[in-house]
């Protein structure tokens, strides 16, 4: 199949979430991790979120088979947010994110790679949502990072504020109680990617229900 022709099956794919066939695709071709990189660059903000849960769904349908392939493509992101490289993207510290949720076994050693992404405003949101993400899962992994994702909180980017908030919701942070309780009438609308899409909502929504996660455990 021609490169263009992948491109657009796994476009495809992406758009329809049709989650059980790109894992197949992914194991009959792993070259579908290149494309699905790819992707993560795509102006398109949804379909390059569906790439992050696609990427991370193709690495965990491959790990098992090809372990050394799958660390290789994670390798790629990882160079791809170093500041030398000049390709950091906004969804690498997410599909960074998305591998080591799905896959800690492996890649539960990278989970704080995307740290230095905190300290560049354009990837601040992402890395957020990165390391809720993996908080989500696997919150022993990441909750040293908890400080700063609660610095953000004062962010004048309500999009890093609402990531963070989510953030340290998933996380299970306690000691954000405080700052999430004083973010409820944010009234500020951002975009997040939660169960498969992306959904409107306030920063003070968000930081409320942080709270509440906190306070459920």
């Amino acid at each position: 199949m021609g490169v263009e022709k992948t491109k657009k099956q796994v476009v495809d794919l992406l758009r329809s979430g049709a989650w059980d066939r790109l894992e197949a695709a992914a194991r009959a071709d792993p070259r579908l991790l290149g494309v699905l990189i790819w992707a993560l660059f795509h102006p398109d903000e949804e379909l390059a979120w569906r790439a992050v849960e696609g990427f991370g769904r193709a690495i965990s349908a491959l790990v098992e088979t090809d372990e050394e392939l799958c660390k290789d493509r994670m390798r790629r992101l990882y160079w791809a947010l170093n500041d030398e490289s000049g390709t950091s993207g906004r969804f690498v510290a997410p599909a960074i994110g998305e591998v080591v949720a799905r896959s800690p076994a492996v890649f539960g050693e990278n989970a704080l790679i995307p740290m230095n992404a905190l300290d560049e405003p354009f990837l601040q949101a992402g890395a957020a949502w990165a390391f809720g993400r993996i908080g989500g899962v696997r919150p022993d992994l990441v909750l040293e990072i908890a400080p700063r994702l609660c610095f953000l909180l004062q962010s004048p980017d309500p999009q890093v504020r609402g990531h963070a908030a989510w953030a340290l919701g998933e996380m299970r942070a306690e000691e954000a109680a405080d700052e999430l309780n004083a973010l409820a009438g944010d009234t500020a609308k951002i975009s997040i990617f939660t169960n498969g899409s992306l959904r409107e909502i306030t920063v003070g929504e968000l930081a409320v229900a942080a709270g509440e996660k906190l306070k459920n455990g």
